[in-house]
């Protein structure tokens, strides 16, 4: 609008029929002020809910995680984290598979939280996600690459993505001038002589009622558990900024643009190895394990006689892990050579009598270990070790196979990868800590082992092995148990938040609570 002309001394109806001799001559006003271009309006009708969503999560994050332990809690905001990113797309897809991607991933934490239940939670949120922004006409069979590509893209996008649009937003504003009669100001400086003042009478005055009056001071600080500590305050501001970091690159995240390429694994190994070279090398290698296969039934099966000095014990102890390693590198030496069968028909056959020959040579390293842990018991280190090796061993045996039936890299690769995930998975759900106690104290009813029970390693098993080591105490009341160690023979149930509650923890807890001396039903 042209800007009112003011004169000091006329009169006010002459001033107001004046106006003409405000407008300069030759032009005109149009008051009408120019239409924004579609692009900048259809990003801040964009750009709103998105911010709205960020708003609401960080607050809801606050409300979840700001004093107390993860739990429920991470589930729950995962699940918020995936309705924000859904509400907030311009086409509304199919939820029922990346729904059930997520809920999948949920079920580990939801029974109990630990490193491997998050990991599992934080891979699915990132493949829901992603599902829900490949484009509907990529076919079920075809949507590994596009799940893979996309999955790294917002991976690489979840570090940096935050703090980069957030520097680009603060030198756009800092830039960018200002339509209305704003030329030169910029949107920081308009904002601030615009809210400063309402905006700073608010939080005064806000402040005097809230010390006026106790009632309303309490819920408050009851409600929000706000302490204005300064230290507490700045790292609480932290927090909230932290937060709104690792969210904003899941509310932004583009849907993939292409399938991730396959890899194409590939070794020149010509410098090396040939088809001469791998003959005998594989003939010396079958040569080698056999004897060692002969050796090891022979003692471990038969009646040959150990060294003096030494137990069967020590002896698998002493075997077991380097075993498992010659394995391992069987199988990346049968990868290497394949590229050579083709050049010889012995070639193959001796590969695959190598093989298995590692399978055996696998087995005889999880049965030395079986025989180890029936001298000392188990420990987390044993149990993971004999996983492993029941993994390598059959790894090696598709990895036969993949040979025999002459598949691709890529094929063995998916495969394995399968198996490794489904048996961590299957793992986020047993109750380690309870095997091991329990194992651990079922042979402490022997005399010879009572006096070697390791109570400190026990009591560190945390609150999940409370049952098993009630249980088992109850079985055996005979068993001396040092003093110090009562607390965790007895122990009390917690009472965690419902933040913090998971269904391990609150089995432990409904059995503690009817057995609060570890006495059975």
């Amino acid at each position: 609008m042209p800007n009112e002309l003011i004169i000091r001394g006329v009169p006010r109806s002459l001033a107001h029929d004046g106006w003409w001799l405000a407008s300069e001559s030759g032009t005109s006003v149009d008051p009408t002020p120019p239409p924004a271009t579609p692009g900048n309006v259809l990003d801040g009708v964009r750009r709103f809910p998105r911010v709205t969503a960020l708003i609401l999560l960080v607050l809801l994050g606050d409300l979840l995680f700001w004093g107390h332990k993860p739990g429920l809690s991470l589930a729950l905001f995962a699940w918020c984290i995936f309705a924000a990113v859904w509400v907030n797309k311009p086409t509304r897809s199919k939820l029922l598979v990346p729904s059930a991607v997520l809920m999948l991933a949920t079920l580990p934490l939801v029974e109990h939280v630990q490193l491997l239940s998050v990991t599992f939670l934080i891979a699915g949120l990132l493949s829901a996600i992603v599902l829900l922004q490949i484009p509907p006409e990529v076919k079920y069979r075809k949507l590994f690459p596009w799940l893979a590509g996309g999955v790294l893209r917002l991976i690489k996008r979840v570090p940096t993505a935050g703090l980069k649009e957030c520097a680009t937003h603060v030198r756009g504003w800092r830039r960018n001038p200002v339509a209305h009669g704003e030329t030169g100001r910029s949107i920081v400086h308009v904002f601030i002589r615009n809210w400063a003042f309402p905006l700073g009478g608010f939080f005064v005055l806000g402040a005097l009622l809230i010390s006026a009056n106790p009632v309303l001071e309490h819920a408050l600080v009851r409600v929000l558990k706000v302490d204005f500590d300064l230290f507490v305050l700045i790292r609480r501001i932290t927090f909230w900024g932290g937060l709104a970091l690792l969210i904003w690159p899941f509310l932004t995240a583009p849907a993939p643009d292409a399938p991730m390429a396959a890899p194409t694994l590939s070794w020149n190994m010509s410098l090396l190895l040939n088809a001469g070279s791998v003959f005998r090398a594989l003939v010396l290698f079958n040569l080698m394990l056999a004897a060692q296969s002969i050796m090891d039934i022979s003692i471990l099966f038969g009646t040959a006689a150990l060294p003096e000095g030494m137990s069967h014990a020590t002896y698998a102890h002493r075997g077991a892990y380097p075993l498992l390693m010659t394995a391992l590198l069987a199988g990346a030496f049968a990868l290497a050579v394949r590229p050579f069968l083709g050049q010889s028909s012995a070639l193959k056959p001796l590969l695959l009598v190598w093989l298995a020959q590692n399978v055996l040579l696998t087995l005889s390293a999880a049965f030395r270990l079986d025989l180890y842990i029936d001298a000392f018991g188990l420990t987390y280190l044993r149990i993971y070790a004999l996983i492993w090796m029941g993994l390598v061993a059959i790894g090696l045996a598709m990895v036969a196979w993949q040979v025999q039936r002459g598949r691709s890299s890529v094929w063995l690769m998916l495969r394995v990868t399968m198996l490794s995930v489904g048996t961590l998975y299957i793992c986020a759900f047993i109750n380690f800590a309870a095997l091991i106690a329990a194992d651990t104290l079922s042979r402490a009813a022997d005399s010879d082992t009572a006096t070697r029970t390791d109570w400190t390693y026990l009591c560190g098993l945390g609150h999940s092995a409370s049952k098993a080591i009630s249980t088992q105490i109850a079985k055996q009341p005979i068993m001396h148990i040092p003093d110090w160690a009562q607390s965790c023979v007895h122990p009390a149930p917690t009472h965690p938040n419902w933040r913090e509650w998971d269904f391990r923890t609150a089995r432990v807890n409904g059995y503690l609570t009817a057995n609060p001396k570890g006495e059975a039903q």
